[in-house]
């Protein structure tokens, strides 16, 4: 029985490599964000970023307060 070898090209693991990177470029940037900033990315909208820079610029005690729908 014949049997034929099939060759792995470079180019077929480019993509698992990239991806590794990716994420290991992702897991870094979460390492590195400072609460303020991980704070940030939890907001929802445009508009809840805005609600949530106002707060940061008014002082880190009113940060952890209930957000006003109509601040």
């Amino acid at each position: 029985m014949e049997r034929t070898a099939i060759l792995i090209r470079p180019a077929a693991r480019r993509p698992a490599a990239a991806g590794w990177a990716a994420s290991l470029r992702d897991a870094w940037d979460e390492l590195t964000l400072t609460d303020d900033e991980r704070w940030l990315r939890e907001a929802r909208d445009p508009a809840d970023v805005e609600r949530r820079l106002k707060r940061l610029e008014r002082g880190r005690a009113e940060r952890f307060g209930r957000l006003d729908p109509l601040a």
